[in-house]
């Protein structure tokens, strides 16, 4: 595991080197459309799938999600912004790296100064993997890896945060899975004014992680003891089995299948064909 970790990490800080500088001219789609500037420290405000094979994956999630793609700029290194509807909820990243050919979704928090979470996350143990950026249109950015081992992106919206909203088809939640729960929550509450709470009703230890009475993320300890801290972004869906199934069809690995004993059969976890894990919800607010 250590050395295949070590090679994902080189791939993403070389990815994110080229696409940098391709991209260097690029003006992204705004996290806010709203007339004020507010924001939500804690609140996960965009998602960017890195795959080596963008074509595809894009096939797979616009059959399964009816997701629609812009690409800004030009050749190999194109950004493909993902919209639900009208909205743009993401984007996707070419990961051509032949030691690591497997994708994965990378989730952006908002917090209060980049430069100074990348600072707090270097000094508590963590890499940083692209140092603290403008993006025109985006804001401030860095992606870093944090003490366990997780890779998440700090940013600071020019915007502001958008509003909060789960809408079918769209990001409804991510949970860390950590090989330390007790150090990730302790470290989490530095990045962003996180209050913690334990939930009795899960099989397994799991915390929300609150903010101004939101509730923003969740965490839990790795179910599996050579698994890789990482980041599992939420989708929310209507029907978690006929979606599941769907995906499989595209070529889709399912990890964990609609169970009864787990949230009464509303989640499953679902690999994409190339190899990026995410969750489906059903989520009746």
């Amino acid at each position: 595991m250590k050395s295949n970790r070590n090679l994902f990490t080189g791939a993403i800080l070389s990815l994110f080197l080229v696409f940098a500088l391709s991209c260097d001219n690029i003006d992204y789609p705004p996290l806010s459309s709203s007339d004020t500037v507010e924001y939500s420290y804690g609140q996960f405000v965009w998602h960017d799938l890195i795959t080596p094979n963008p074509d595809k994956a894009m096939d797979f999630y616009s059959q399964l999600f009816g997701w629609t793609y812009k690409s800004l700029g030009n050749g190999e290194m194109s950004y493909h912004v993902i919209y639900n509807g009208d909205k743009a909820i993401g984007g996707i990243i070419p990961l051509n790296v032949k030691t690591h050919p497997s994708g994965e979704w990378l989730s952006s928090v908002s917090v209060p100064d980049v430069d100074k979470a990348v600072a707090y996350n270097t000094q508590k143990g963590g890499k940083t993997l692209f140092k603290p950026s403008n993006f025109k249109g985006r804001g401030r950015s860095a992606l870093v890896q944090d003490p366990e081992g997780a890779y998440i992106s700090f940013i600071k919206s020019e915007t502001g945060d958008p509003e909060f909203q789960s809408a079918d088809n769209s990001w409804l939640w991510n949970e860390l899975w950590t090989s330390d729960l007790e150090s990730s929550l302790k470290f989490y509450k530095g990045v962003a004014p996180y209050v913690s709470e334990e939930v009795k009703s899960e099989k397994v230890p799991y915390f929300l992680m609150k903010a101004q009475d939101l509730k923003l993320c969740g965490m839990m300890k790795n179910p599996g003891e050579k698994m890789r801290s990482a980041w599992l972004p939420y989708i929310k869906v209507k029907d978690v089995e006929q979606v599941s199934a769907t995906a499989t069809s595209l070529g889709a690995v399912l990890m964990l299948e609609p169970r009864d004993d787990v949230r009464n059969g509303s989640v499953a976890i679902i690999q994409d064909p190339n190899g990026a894990p995410f969750a489906i919800q059903i989520w009746n607010e």
